[in-house]
């Protein structure tokens, strides 16, 4: 069992605030933060505490859960288990739809929530404990596509990032067993986020490719073949030097040449 956990309760409601930490009582293990009303309480408070549980109400003060919940997807690196409830579905239909095609959420719970925390909290928190330890070596970031999606991807899953040759505010983000995405971005900002998490990246031409080396599946001078990418990448020839340089002679390097 997993110690020093925390959780917040977004919630307009004070009696239905209490009722859910008087059931969270036998779990000492966990421990309340604070409870939230407001939408910028709530957003403060997931910044300042990143909880790793949090259960969320549609219905706030001075706003929704969607506003809150699009701040959460946005802190980096932050991944709690998220139980969503809501009295207002059956006003307001598309609340569903919007949430579970839109917004990174674990449960979906339809009020009263007392029967259901009654039988399934219990599940809910090692599920919540669970998700902590597949995530703790997750490094994700949140982008809008072209199409205006919003997309969770792993950096740790980008093989290339490639500017679209049309459109030279457009890098298509070449992952790793995952669909192509495609953002309006810059390489400033893309730079700046890589660094930021410390992936191993390499910029072979500072206007169309950046590689990452644990998918790099063969070199020779100076083309580059990247897994689940369908053609070769040039280094330019005033990088080469450096290039080499960053690549080394690990393990990886020397399966490399092998494969050539």
């Amino acid at each position: 069992m997993t110690t020093d956990l925390k959780y917040l309760i977004i919630e307009d409601s004070l009696k239905v605030c209490e009722g859910i930490a008087e059931r969270m009582q036998p779990y000492t293990n966990w421990t309340a933060c604070v409870f939230a009303h407001h939408v910028d309480d709530a957003k403060q408070i997931a910044s300042a505490e990143k909880p790793q549980l949090i259960f969320i109400d549609w219905a706030l003060k001075g706003g929704s859960a969607y506003e809150v919940l699009l701040h959460i997807q946005n802190i980096p690196n932050y991944y709690p288990y998220i139980i969503f409830n809501t009295g207002y579905q059956s006003e307001n239909p598309e609340i569903p739809q919007e949430i579970i095609n839109n917004y990174k959420i674990d449960k979906y719970v339809v009020k009263p929530l007392w029967e259901n925390l009654r039988n399934n909290l219990s599940t809910y928190l090692l599920e919540a404990e669970k998700k902590l330890e597949q995530t703790a070596t997750l490094k994700q970031i949140w982008l809008t596509d072209i199409h205006k999606r919003t997309v969770q991807i792993n950096l740790q899953d980008i093989v290339c990032i490639c500017q679209e040759v049309e459109n030279h505010y457009h890098k298509n983000f070449c992952l790793h067993n995952h669909p192509t995405v495609t953002v309006k971005i810059s390489w400033h900002e893309i730079i700046e986020v890589l660094k930021e998490n410390e992936i191993d990246f390499f910029v072979t031409n500072s206007r169309h490719h950046l590689i990452i080396k644990k998918y790099i599946e063969c070199y020779k001078r100076p083309y580059i073949k990247m897994k689940n990418f369908g053609h070769k990448i040039e280094v330019v020839k005033e990088k080469l030097h450096e290039f080499d340089m960053w690549l080394g002679e690990t393990n990886h390097v020397k399966k490399i040449k092998m494969n050539m």
